[in-house]
């Protein structure tokens, strides 16, 4: 038997369009227009689209010269001058960064013997032009070594059982440099790593970090 198909009614079951009579049609919704494409930048929170023409016709800082086409859109240079033309005009040429610690670490004998003391040498010394502030140096020895002594030239530093110094060795002015001292004992041998680094400010606002952490390897006889 076959299945019926009540008029009105609805049996869960999509009819085959060869089955219906002349007078059967399948209505599908029409699609909604669509509007033609148009680029923009998106902005969060529903925002209208910012109006880059418009903000570059701005005038910020007054000179007359429209934030475009101003090469320092927030300091007034009318004769808009750029002697090195890097696109920065002269009076508002991003000045470079005065401040330059080099790192540098030794020992004092290479290979080192198991229950023979030696001494590692942290020496930091600012070869930029403008004070260094608020240094801090440190340095990683590993668990290879008993501390015996910790000196430092200037400020304070500390240590921890693993090996780790801290050193905040306060300001440095152009030319100055400060030493810090460590005299320890190997505890086995091998091949550890020593790794020193010292910044200044929180941010470490320092022209040429390449001279910061000086890495140096140390064989260890029995």
């Amino acid at each position: 038997m076959g299945l019926a198909c009540t008029p009105g009614t609805s049996s869960g079951i999509m009819a085959d369009a060869g089955t219906l009579g002349p007078a059967a049609r399948i209505h599908a919704p029409e699609s909604a227009p669509t509007s033609p494409f148009k680029t923009s930048i998106v902005v969060p929170n529903r925002e209208a689209p910012y109006d880059l023409e418009a903000l570059n016709k701005l005038d910020t800082d007054g000179d007359g010269v429209p934030d475009g086409d101003d090469n320092c859109p927030n300091t007034v240079n009318v004769d808009q001058a750029d002697k090195d033309k890097d696109g920065f005009g002269d009076v508002c040429e991003p000045q470079p960064i005065g401040v330059d610690t080099a790192t540098t670490l030794s020992v004092s004998q290479s290979p080192a013997r198991v229950g023979q003391p030696l001494t590692i040498t942290l020496n930091v010394r600012n070869v930029g032009t403008a004070t260094a502030r608020f240094v801090v140096a440190t340095l990683t020895t590993g668990v290879e070594f008993s501390f015996g002594s910790l000196a430092a030239s200037q400020g304070k530093c500390s240590h921890d059982e693993w090996g780790n110094l801290r050193c905040q060795l306060g300001d440095l002015s152009v030319g100055a440099s400060a030493t810090v001292t460590v005299v320890c004992t190997p505890r086995s041998t091998g091949s550890p790593k020593l790794e020193a680094l010292a910044i200044t400010d929180v941010l470490d606002r320092d022209a040429n970090s390449g001279n910061d952490t000086p890495i140096l390897r140390l064989t260890i006889l029995p």
